[in-house]
């Protein structure tokens, strides 16, 4: 198993705001102190702290005098020796060759690494830097001599620290030019980009600033830690203390602003670094700028200054919050009018925004591909369980969005018209399956039939048990798995059809889950033209059911929503669930997520996931790990099912579409050694 010392996957910052005053050397130096202590404390190794923060911002003249110039670099002397086993950024003016310039300092483990200066400076409306500072030249890297003599490399620079990997600073104006520094840095491999500001406040700024930073980290494809002054530093400028850290277009922290307890206000993160890394191997116009900036298209390419120390905190990255519970960012004036579609939906608040969203876009695209190749009607076998309950309401909701003048009678109607829906039941079939789907049809207002088909099924079974020669037996694992799918088949033939008499398009009922891990019969519940619901994780399929069966009233959901989702393929004795058979649903779709979108091997799974679940497991990491290991071997082994599946619509961050998502090998090794160095980690725990 490889390790790599300087390029960690997993790395812990912070950014804090600070409420300095102009010429306020000592205190200055000690909130500096304090937050140098505070973010040590939390586990953080490398820290931003706000442009000029160690002078105070609004100097005026006093930035020239050759006492604040000194002072300045004292102050910074004597902050040195608390930056031990830390990076820590600093800001203050600095003179070079007789000019001014607007600086920071990186200083690792006690020692300044480098300067950076500002490449554009504010000036318009209240900001004058060009009154003092020169803005320094992109690309030029100079030895700055200091006031006590030493020398250090001043300019533009990626720094390369042990255990943080490559990072690089754009200082307040530069993050907000079109032509970005930072751009040239990320480009040139750095993975972290550092905003130190003096950003003062106006009202609405802060929203533009937040969408900046966002976008900047999602362009760029790096972490992005912004933050500013705090207070007022001398006089009619206010600074809002904003502080933000992103990474690749996801606000991940932000700070409290305006705050008046204290005078630092400071947030910090374990950023995955892996994930950025894999996100730029995917993309390929990232590739191809990244290629062209190796071979100096876009100007000199930057010096890597590689600090000295050892920075790593072997904290692992710790999982993101299941991706399926959306928390959408209200729009500035909190409005929702955008969403409310000519009255097509009732009053609804931003927690309503990702469910609608989400019936809205399979809504439009059934509507869509429906009318666009001349369908008329659309049949679906609905067995009263989550998935094909959601289809059923989907369709239903298809027709209200098509329809906006149509009064509830009349929706019944053209409902009943275009959507015939079919329960199938076995011996297995249970009565509350069948209560809902005959319910939820009626309610929709679906045509609805329902009818036995266990003679069928016992044809199967004794023409096969003479083929065989032998009887066939539940208590057989080969027998039960053809025992269990020949019920979902003969199935899948029959609303066929009923589909092909009725001339109408056959949707598929298969969810991301289970076709994540192949729990699905092929020619079965795969069957269909249409699979609307195959990119919607079963977790999400819960959460909208409940939500829909609130927001729009549909009283038949609540038959669907109290049972456990179960196929109803073997013998009522035997219980079956499909969370048995697996494991639960929101450990799968988290697994799911891990290992697809985030590319994690087995091992950085388990890292990541273990300090939440292993409550559910009651502590023994073994359990988690024999999961791990079922759900990467099903994934791999179900993939020639999925080269199977009907077209589906793209609704979440990913999907499992091997034509137009991710494409993975049909015949591969199923992560055999990854799965083995996770199991030479757990040694390690015991």
């Amino acid at each position: 198993m490889t390790t790599h010392a300087t390029n960690p996957g997993a790395v812990h910052v912070a950014a804090a705001s600070l409420n300095q005053t102009v010429g306020a050397w000592t205190e200055n130096r000690e909130r500096i102190k304090q937050a140098i202590t505070e973010a040590r404390d939390r586990g953080a190794r490398l820290l931003l702290l706000p442009e000029m923060c160690i002078p105070g911002y609004s100097l005026g003249d006093r930035l020239p005098r050759k006492g604040t110039l000194e002072r300045s670099w004292d102050s910074l002397q004597d902050l040195l020796p608390h930056t031990h086993g830390m990076v820590v950024c600093l800001g203050l003016p600095l003179a070079h060759n007789g000019v001014l310039f607007n600086a920071m300092a990186v200083c690792a483990d006690g020692k300044i690494g480098g300067l950076v200066a500002k490449e554009n400076l504010a000036t318009g409306d209240v900001e004058y830097e060009s009154r003092w500072y020169s803005p320094w030249r992109h690309g030029v890297v100079e030895q700055f001599v200091a006031p006590d003599g030493s020398t250090h490399p001043l300019g533009s620079q990626i720094f390369e620290a042990p255990g943080i990997g490559r990072f690089a600073i754009e200082i307040c104006e530069d993050g907000w030019k079109g032509i970005r520094p930072g751009s040239t840095f990320a480009l040139n491999g750095c993975e972290i980009l550092l905003n130190p500001s003096a950003s003062w406040f106006h009202i609405g700024k802060h929203a533009t600033r937040r969408r900046l930073v966002e976008q900047v980290s999602k362009e760029d494809h790096v972490a992005y830690l912004y933050t500013s002054l705090l207070g007022c530093d001398a006089t009619r400028i206010v600074f809002d203390g904003s502080v933000l850290i992103a990474s690749d277009g996801k606000m991940l922290q932000e700070g409290k602003r305006f705050v008046f307890e204290h005078s630092i206000e400071m947030v910090d993160q374990v950023l995955d670094l892996q994930a950025l890394r894999q996100a730029r191997r995917e993309e390929g116009s990232w590739r191809e700028q990244a290629h062209r900036a190796a071979n100096g298209e876009f100007g000199k390419n930057p010096k890597i200054n590689t600090l000295t120390g050892n920075f790593g905190t072997g904290v692992p990255v710790p999982a993101d919050p299941p991706y399926w519970e959306v928390s959408p960012e209200p729009p500035a004036d909190a409005s929702l009018e955008w969403l409310h579609l000519n009255g097509h939906c009732g009053p609804i608040t931003h927690s309503d925004v990702p469910h609608l969203e989400l019936e809205l876009a399979i809504a439009i695209g059934l509507r869509d591909y429906t009318s666009k190749c001349g369908i008329k009607n659309i049949a679906l076998a609905l067995s009263g369980g989550r998935d094909s309950a959601m289809v059923a309401v989907l369709v239903q909701r298809m027709h209200h969005y098509s329809n906006p003048s149509a009064d509830p009678e009349t929706l019944q109607s053209i409902v009943h018209k275009g959507f015939l829906c079919a329960y199938m039941a076995t011996e297995n079939s249970g009565t509350e399956t069948a209560l809902a789907a005959k319910e939820l049809a009626e309610e929709i207002g679906a045509r609805f039939e329902q009818f036995g088909i266990q003679d069928a099924v016992n044809t199967h079974v004794r023409l096969i048990e003479k083929v065989a020669k032998r009887p066939l037996s539940w208590e057989d694992p080969v027998d039960d798995l053809a025992l269990q799918n020949v019920q979902a088949r003969l199935r899948g033939s029959l609303i066929w059809m009923l589909a092909n008499l009725d001339q109408a398009l056959l949707l598929s009922t298969s969810n991301k889950s289970e076709a994540a891990v192949g729990y699905t019969t092929m020619d079965g519940d795969t069957s269909g033209g249409l699979s609307p619901i195959a990119d919607i994780p079963k977790s999400l399929v819960s959460l909208w059911l409940e939500w829909a069966r609130d927001f729009h009233g549909v009283d038949a959901l609540h038959h669907v929503t109290k049972m456990e989702p179960t196929a109803e393929l073997r013998p009522k004795e035997n219980e079956q669930t499909d969370e048995g058979d697996l494991m639960p649903f929101f450990i799968l779709d988290q697994l799911l997520y891990e290992f697809v979108q985030k590319a994690h091997d087995p091992l950085d799974i388990f890292k990541a996931l273990w300090p939440t679940l292993q409550d559910h497991y009651k502590g023994d990491p073994k359990a988690f790990s024999k999961d791990i290991h079922r759900f990467v071997r099903l994934f791999c082994h179900a993939q020639w099912k999925r080269e199977r599946f009907a077209i589906s619509f793209r609704i979440t961050a990913f999907d499992l579409d091997p034509k137009t998502g991710f494409r993975f090998p049909a015949v591969q090794s199923p992560f055999r050694e990854e799965l083995a160095d996770l199991e030479a980690y757990l040694e390690t725990l015991s």
